[in-house]
């Protein structure tokens, strides 16, 4: 296993001159998480490592690593492993397509699952739903109107494991 992506790696992962890595920082600073789940993430005592494959120019990765980085810098239990399209490579070895950002995996007790795939549930569901919406209702998730849901998903899917 190479040594892990940290956030200042995905910062630096293909940043165009539109200073996404500035984005991504402002997007953080507005987030903030409620207090029932600072405490449920507080309150996870095992090793849980996510390895969040991700690059800071695509939007449904900004709207959604905030929460990663928020879990992590609250609960050293969890650490976020930061990878590129490139460097996840060796997670997919089956496939020559184009890996999905933000894709994110769980590594716990030996076992990787990926439970994130781009967008994430209550958003595709939305879309699943209301396909004709599907522009709209990815416009609000990057916007953060499912921030509250997302958080929920999150919180529920990190205490499960």
């Amino acid at each position: 296993m190479k040594a892990m992506g940290t956030f200042e790696d995905y910062l630096k992962f293909e940043v165009t001159e539109a200073q996404e890595d500035k984005k991504q920082l402002r997007i953080i600073e507005k987030i903030s998480l409620s207090e029932e789940t600072e405490k449920a993430i507080k309150g996870i005592d095992k090793d849980i490592t996510i390895i969040a494959v991700a690059q800071v120019y695509c939007p449904d990765c900004r709207a959604t690593v905030p929460f990663l980085k928020k879990f992590s810098d609250l609960n050293n239990k969890i650490k976020i492993d930061y990878r590129s399209r490139e460097t996840a490579k060796e997670f997919f070895p089956n496939t020559d397509e184009k890996i999905k950002i933000p894709t994110l995996i769980s590594y716990v007790d030996g076992k990787y699952n990926i439970f994130w795939n781009e967008f994430p549930a209550v958003v595709k569901n939305e879309m699943d739903k209301n396909p004709e919406n599907f522009e709209d209702i990815k416009y609000n998730f990057r916007i953060g109107k499912f921030n509250a849901q997302i958080e929920k998903e999150l919180v529920d899917y990190l205490t499960s494991l």
